[in-house]
């Protein structure tokens, strides 16, 4: 265990030599990383979070129960896509079986070793390892009646439920989620059209946009004291517009997913430091 621990934090220290140390200012909205740094790291592993929260950035990550019910963090139905393990659904294996794929070497030799992360591991790496504050974008895929316990139950056990929301589960799901604990926050992808009657439904505590927000909006959903993120997550240059990047920083809303924040935010970095020359120019 003490070895797979130093190897781990071996990998952080060079992902984080990788990439640029753009440190977001606490100021901005905070950006919340989809799957981790996908671009920079294998998605939803540790060391890919690990570089978020000493960045100070949040992250996104999937949830999914194995065979003996243990919650793991884990995008796909199916291992074949980013394990060494076969084209199979998690649910047919064990976490101690998972535990024994490689989940890094398919993105980088160099993190080879790396495994399917358990949720409760996941947890504690926050508590441990945050310095700046962050927010988890829980996306509840597979998880069982018993697996709805075992999230509020880990939430509670790491005092995480400010930190946190769960999103993209069924209506159902999350009425359960707010029965076993009023404290879980909801969130939900709302389309503009959306949003009076999500609101009139009272349902929702977090509003993931999926259209560039306007001022209307913004200002409406803080008049019924709703977080607001904008749900930028994808792939393409569609998704990586300065323009809309800059729009979410001006607006003041809470957060942005993404997944280029290191991207977001350089252009945030220098667009400041522009403005301040200009401000200072007599």
């Amino acid at each position: 265990m003490i070895s797979k621990m130093k190897h781990m934090f071996t990998l952080i220290a060079t992902l984080q030599l990788l990439v640029p140390l753009y440190v977001v200012q606490a100021a901005d909205p905070i950006l919340i990383a989809h799957r981790g740094l996908l671009q920079h790291a294998p998605e939803n592993t540790l060391p890919a979070f690990t570089t978020c929260l000493e960045l100070g950035m949040g992250f996104e990550l999937d949830i999914r129960t194995t065979q003996d019910g243990k919650l793991v963090v884990l995008h796909d139905t199916t291992l074949g896509r980013t394990t060494d393990g076969p084209d199979e659904p998690v649910t047919k294996f064990t976490f101690t079986e998972l535990s024994k794929f490689d989940a890094g070497s398919w993105f980088d030799p160099r993190f080879t070793g790396i495994r399917v992360p358990s949720l409760e591991e996941t947890f504690a790496l926050v508590k441990e390892r945050k310095r700046h504050p962050t927010q988890l974008a829980l996306n509840v895929k597979g998880i069982t009646r018993e697996g709805e316990r075992e999230l509020v139950r880990l939430l509670g056990k790491f005092k995480l439920f400010k930190e946190s929301f769960a999103f993209d589960q069924s209506d159902e799901c999350s009425e359960r989620l707010k029965a076993l604990d009023p404290r879980i926050r909801i969130g939900r992808n709302v389309r503009r059209e959306e949003i009076d009657s999500r609101l009139a439904e009272g349902a929702t505590d977090i509003y993931l946009l999926t259209s560039v927000p306007n001022e209307a909006e913004v200002s409406l959903l803080r008049k019924h004291r709703k977080a607001i993120l904008f749900n930028y997550a994808g792939t393409g240059e569609h998704r990586r517009e300065k323009k809309n990047w800059l729009r979410v920083r001006e607006l003041g809303i809470d957060g942005m997913l993404t997944d280029y924040p290191l991207d977001c935010a350089k252009v945030w970095r220098l667009n400041k430091a522009a403005t301040n020359d200009s401000k200072a120019k007599p």
